[in-house]
């Protein structure tokens, strides 16, 4: 048995069923035959992160429907994969418990969150607990804790919040740990999401933690690749539930596919892609329905070429954006107006994604969901900022990210129409400081009807068949057909 690790991660979806786990028997077996060792890292099955969210939003007095639904399923699983889980979901139904009642009482934030972490990656053990024991049935397979091979960063956290729901690790190798997962069974399973605090307890790795736990657990290993096997077929020049026509991305640098996930491509985590990159590990993206498609290879630009080929790679959506004009006649002579304003949104908690500045107006573009920004605190942010200046919210916008290297080049390739320009004006342009990125705001009616025009006139345009053959892979429609 070689020493070289895979990590092959599959997401919710691809837990949930027996015709899912026997996939997994399968890909595992053949990568075992080749001389792999191979590290298993799965999410909890779809839906289950989600209740559990929902048990602790009324910790206090909790949905019982909830809580038993999520029982029941997986009791099912077990069912479904003939193994006897019962004193296991049992255990983990009475720890449910007992966190809630310990989040409902927690007079100190701290604990309250410290409570939390140690109850939302209940799902992730279950899986994996169940699924070692359906594999152990025709494969020598270990079950190992992500929480010894995973420590968080120290924060400067008075709540505990960020540092026990949010948290971060460094990527890099950890030799021990090679050494003692390597005298273990040729496979291993553990959770993903979850990771050790250093002062103790578990920390999450933030909502998609488990493909960033997947390329974090391939660089302790230094693996040759992390797999993540998910319910799509990899990445697309465009969400092709909107655009049919978008074509398989085969390759992309991590930098691009990172573009791409800031962007709002939501098939594989930012965290995941930056940690990867820092280890130097290749991610392929694969489809479980189908184990045979080529998929998407995240990787740096050794041996492929890729890096060097210009043009826009993806036309990507991000909803659920809030812009605001911030008016002032002499911000350039004003000394201190933006750091005055970039004060109200960091007290108020807010992150910026986007901002330009003219001589009267700086635009200022959030993002909603990940700000947790509803009407009501918009407006206060708003009511604040009119102390120094005239405030106009557009609460309703959304981002088009046109993604690949040249991307500044990328709109003098078309001519627009300066009648749909004129009728749907732009709130917003900005580029970014790589090159790899050109971002459009504008009302979110707007950008439903612009994004197929600039996906059609610019992804791949100017490409021999050569160079796009290289980056470009079958059509979302030849796919499904």
């Amino acid at each position: 048995m070689s020493d070289s690790w895979l990590v092959v991660k599959f997401g919710g979806t691809s837990v949930a069923g027996i015709q899912q786990w026997q996939a997994i028997e399968s890909l595992v077996r053949q990568r075992l035959d080749n001389g792999y060792r191979v590290l298993l890292v799965c999410s909890a099955v779809s839906g289950i992160t989600n209740s559990l969210q929902a048990l602790v939003d009324s910790a206090q007095n909790f949905d019982v429907e909830i809580f038993e639904s999520m029982i029941e399923r997986y009791r099912q699983l077990a069912r479904d994969l003939d193994v006897d889980a019962n004193h296991l979901i049992q255990t983990a139904g009475a720890e449910i418990h007992r966190l809630l009642e310990l989040i409902s009482n927690c007079a100190a934030p701290a604990d309250r969150y410290s409570a939390i972490a140690s109850l939302m990656p209940i799902g992730e053990y279950l899986t994996t607990r169940i699924g070692q024991r359906f594999l152990a049935r025709s494969l020598s397979v270990d079950w190992v804790d992500a929480r010894q091979a995973l420590t968080t960063l120290a924060e400067d956290d008075a709540t505990g919040k960020r540092s026990r729901l949010f948290a971060r690790c460094e990527s890099g190798p950890d030799r021990k740990l090679q050494a003692g997962w390597s005298s273990k069974a040729p496979l291993l399973i553990t959770q993903g999401f979850v990771a050790s605090h250093p002062c103790g307890g578990p920390a999450l790795l933030g909502r998609g933690g488990s493909d960033t736990s997947a390329a974090l657990l391939a660089s302790r290993l230094e693996a040759v690749r992390v797999e993540i096997w998910t319910d799509v077929p990899g990445l697309f020049s465009a969400d092709p539930r909107v655009i049919p026509g978008a074509c398989l991305l085969r390759v992309l640098n991590y930098d691009e596919a990172l573009e791409m996930a800031a962007s709002g491509t939501k098939v594989v985590h930012s965290r995941c892609i930056r940690a990867a990159s820092d280890a130097g590990i290749p991610i392929l993206v694969r489809d479980i329905a189908n184990p045979g498609f080529e998929g998407t290879t995240i990787q740096g630009d050794t041996g492929t070429g890729s890096k060097n080929i210009a043009g826009i790679r993806a036309v990507c959506c991000q909803p659920d954006m809030a812009v605001l004009l911030l008016q002032n006649l002499d911000t350039r002579e004003h000394v201190g107006f933006l750091a005055w304003v970039f004060t109200q949104f960091s007290e108020a908690g807010i992150s910026v994604d986007l901002v330009a500045t003219s001589e009267t107006t700086t635009t200022v573009a959030l993002d909603r969901a990940r700000n947790h920004l509803d009407g009501d605190m918009l407006e206060k942010l708003a009511t604040r900022l009119r102390q120094r200046c005239a405030v106009t919210v557009h609460p309703q916008c959304s981002a088009i990210n046109l993604v690949g290297r040249g991307a500044r080049l990328a709109l003098a390739g078309i001519d627009p129409d300066a009648s749909f320009f004129g009728g749907h004006p732009l709130l917003m342009l900005s580029q970014s400081a790589n090159d790899l990125s050109i971002s459009l705001l504008l009302h979110s009616r707007d950008a439903e009807l612009l994004l197929p025009v600039l996906h059609a006139e610019l992804v791949g345009k100017g490409l021999d068949a050569e160079r796009r053959a290289k980056i470009f892979g079958p059509g979302w429609q030849e796919i499904q057909h």
